[in-house]
């Protein structure tokens, strides 16, 4: 087969209203993975951890906004190619509308309301170890900075228990896709 005759099919798979599905899936479901598992975890590993911090503070935004809009833009999709009543989902028996459901959920409470507070914990840890001049795990650290080692392990509980459960349907969905494809 030469590049010429798979040119023009590549083109129209992207076109084709599947083609765009499995891409956004795909792309959604794969940097889901990396980042959690791979490139977030060897960052850790390299870097000093307030350079860590501040650069998961940069990375995290982009990421949650990428899971979000790529997950509502699956669920027109799936709504699209499929009768689905978005507003009685909940009543039916399709899986794969409860796990769009829950990606657009916890990707949109991750963006806009739970990692912005732990990134804004984190910054005032941060400044708080400044001042004190001791490290966040330091015994003699202050008690407003306890408060804020148990509040940033809290939010960064919250956070990374909702990108497990994004992780989880968009794996089951994909799991779906692989061997039905409705779309």
């Amino acid at each position: 087969m030469s590049d010429a005759s798979v040119t023009p099919s590549v083109f129209r798979a992207l076109a084709d209203q599947r083609g765009l599905y499995n891409i956004l899936l795909g792309t959604t479901l794969g940097t889901t993975v990396w980042h959690s598992f791979i490139g977030g975890p060897v960052a850790y590993k390299a870097l000093p951890r307030q350079q860590f911090g501040h650069l998961q503070s940069k990375l995290f935004p982009k990421f949650f906004s990428l899971q979000s809009v790529a997950s509502l833009a699956l669920a027109a999709l799936y709504g699209r190619s499929r009768t689905v009543s978005w507003t009685r989902f909940w009543r039916t028996g399709d899986r794969n509308a409860w796990a769009l459901v829950f990606m657009v959920a916890t990707g949109f409470a991750n963006w806009w309301f739970v990692g912005p507070l732990t990134t804004n914990t984190m910054k005032r840890r941060h400044r708080l170890e400044r001042l004190e001049g001791k490290e966040y795990s330091d015994d003699k650290a202050s008690p407003e900075m306890k408060q804020l080692n148990r509040r940033f392990g809290l939010l960064h509980g919250v956070s990374s228990l909702l990108n497990l459960v994004f992780l989880s349907a968009a794996a089951s969905h994909a799991a779906y896709i692989a061997a039905f494809s409705p779309v």
